[in-house]
């Protein structure tokens, strides 16, 4: 038995939505800034970074997942930021719909990993969409200003219709994502 690299997530679906990310994703290339893009269908929201697990506590998490109720809920992608724009790492889309659901699934399964004993998120959390990742500070000041031109820009709305457990197998080329386990939330006209 071995460690699996996990985590769970809502994940971005939406053809339109994600032409308006990649739209961007290229705009913050041509800053001449050394950047890794975050693959169309890598493109997530994560709800909690498990990390290694060991493979036997699969079923456990998948179960957990299964408790967790709610409806599906739009998500409204706005705003381009970054942590710590002195030395940024990663650039996000932060959301305004979808907010609190976000927050509030964060929250339940964060108690209900506690209490099965996984660790604990230590940051405060705060939804953002991972878009592209900075390796270097070469051209940062031409990066930073483009951040800030599309501060306020409106990518659209998706549907989050699915809670997943996902595994990230680390490559040169990048990760690779794969369902675990896929708790459906229940559609408006259910």
């Amino acid at each position: 038995m071995s460690d699996i690299r996990c985590f769970i997530a809502v994940e971005i679906d939406d053809t339109t939505v994600i032409r308006q990310i990649q739209k961007i994703q290229r705009d913050l290339s041509s800053s001449g800034a050394r950047l890794k893009l975050v693959k169309p269908e890598n493109l997530h929201f994560t709800l909690h970074f498990l990390g290694n697990t060991h493979e036997q506590r699969i079923p456990e998490l998948a179960n957990i997942l299964n408790d967790i109720e709610g409806k599906s809920f739009d998500v409204e992608l706005v705003g381009v930021g970054c942590f710590r724009p002195q030395r940024p790492r990663v650039i996000w889309i932060g959301c305004t719909t979808g907010t609190d659901q976000l927050i509030n699934h964060q929250k339940f399964l964060g108690k209900q990993l506690r209490a099965h004993g996984f660790p604990s998120e230590k940051r405060k959390y705060t939804p953002h969409l991972t878009i592209v990742r900075v390796r270097s500070g070469e051209n940062r000041v031409q990066l930073m200003k483009l951040v800030d031109e599309h501060a306020n820009h409106n990518f659209g709305t998706f549907k989050a219709h699915a809670i997943k457990l996902k595994k990230s197998t680390l490559t040169p080329k990048g990760p690779i994502y794969d369902d675990l386990a896929v708790q459906r939330l229940n559609d408006d006209d259910d």
